[in-house]
């Protein structure tokens, strides 16, 4: 009796510390510190449109929508752009050419684009090319230097005439997809460019809004313009606006950062480590065990 009592007390306290030591290790949880690196710049992007010549036309409110599908994002990223531009001429009729310019990675042969006047369809021009090319054009695109241009520049363009006293919404639209957005240089940066508008007489209003599904961003704006984010079905919505006439920003967009190497070596060394305890760990419980038996 005594000796299946000694028996089984060694075998609770043999469990009590294995299960005690189980959780121990699993308890264990070494630090990894992996923070996104500060962004670079932008990489792609999206413009307020702008006049071919000096004008005394305004531009007086700026109403834009970026709906970004990234449902399969390591794949690609489906964009849709919905941008109303609110002109007012306030002196006699005008003949006006305006520029919307962008630099996305889609391909903008199979891509649709639309452009309206007080909803009346009018007609435009899609032109894409190389920076080099466009600035013999005469074409003002000293802005350039803002961001990282690795895809072609388009320019959609088309030619108003304004009467005067009137005010005209002008109306872009254009979908696309953006293949492997992240494999340029592992980061997608996207940003809606702001300086552009900056060229009209007068102060403005302006809204940008991201509406983001599937994979989330992260939203990037300046200190001077407002932004609201909220939860939408299958995604999250990012409103940037300001009613104060023209800001500081430059810029406002979204950023994804791909795996980098930092983290694959993050990850590696945790596990390395975490394997090392473990090892140590049971070592440690042999060797016990071993002297409790030859004592």
């Amino acid at each position: 009796m005594n000796l299946q009592g000694d028996y089984m007390r060694k075998h609770y306290q043999i469990l009590s510390v294995l299960i005690a030591l189980f959780l121990l290790t699993n308890g264990i949880v070494l630090p990894l510190n992996i923070t996104a690196p500060p962004p670079s710049l932008p990489d792609q992007f999206i413009a307020d449109i702008f006049p071919s010549t000096n004008t005394t036309v305004r531009l007086i409110n700026i109403n834009t929508m970026i709906t970004m599908n990234a449902t399969d994002f390591s794949n690609k990223m489906e964009i849709n752009f919905n941008g109303n531009y609110t002109l007012f001429n306030p002196e006699y009729t005008t003949n006006l050419t305006l520029i919307l310019p962008f630099s996305l990675c889609m391909d903008v042969q199979n891509s649709t684009f639309d452009v309206s006047v007080n909803d009346t369809q009018i007609p435009f021009e899609v032109l894409s090319n190389t920076e080099e090319n466009l600035t013999s054009t005469g074409i003002n695109l000293d802005f350039l230097s803002r961001f990282v241009v690795h895809c072609p520049i388009t320019l959609i363009t088309s030619n108003l005439t304004l009467l005067e006293n009137n005010s005209y919404i002008i109306n872009y639209q254009f979908s696309g997809s953006i293949p492997k957005p992240l494999g340029f240089r592992n980061l997608f940066y996207m940003a809606y460019y702001l300086e552009t508008a900056r060229v009209w007489k007068g102060n403005l209003t302006q809204r940008v809004e991201f509406k983001v599904f599937g994979k989330l961003p992260i939203y990037s704006g300046g200190i001077d313009v407002d932004l609201q984010i909220s939860d939408i079905q299958g995604g999250q919505s990012a409103l940037f606006e300001w009613n104060k006439g023209k800001v500081e920003s430059i810029y406002v967009g979204i950023i994804y950062y791909g795996p980098t190497s930092e983290d694959v070596f993050g990850i590696v060394f945790m596990v390395i480590l975490n394997g090392l305890a473990y090892i140590a760990i049971i070592s440690g419980v042999v060797i016990w065990l071993k002297r409790r038996k030859r004592n």
